[in-house]
């Protein structure tokens, strides 16, 4: 038998912030991602890192995802900072 999951047995209390820590929230989060041809990426990524894969049409692509976000009021948790909201892609 499986044993109940519950998230709240997982959660953490926040960290007190410290250093360079950014308060901010996010909007219009989203991730897209392509399956690219990975030998037109050689070179291009450190080499401990690698493209998953899939096959598609008999053919391996490498999964490339990038992920567009608003930063909403976007500011030092710590010091006195102006607030920002900007847009951020990863």
């Amino acid at each position: 038998m499986l044993a109940s999951l519950k998230f709240k047995d997982f959660l953490h209390p926040r960290p007190t912030p410290s250093g360079i820590d950014i308060d901010c929230k996010l909007k219009h989060f989203a991730i897209i991602t392509y399956a690219v041809d990975a030998h037109k990426f050689a070179g291009l990524f450190p080499t401990r890192f690698q493209l998953d894969s899939v096959m598609i049409d008999g053919q391996e692509k490498g999964l490339l995802s990038v992920v567009p976000f608003m930063d909403v009021d976007f500011t030092s948790a710590v010091y006195p900072f102006p607030v920002f909201t900007m847009g951020q892609t990863n």
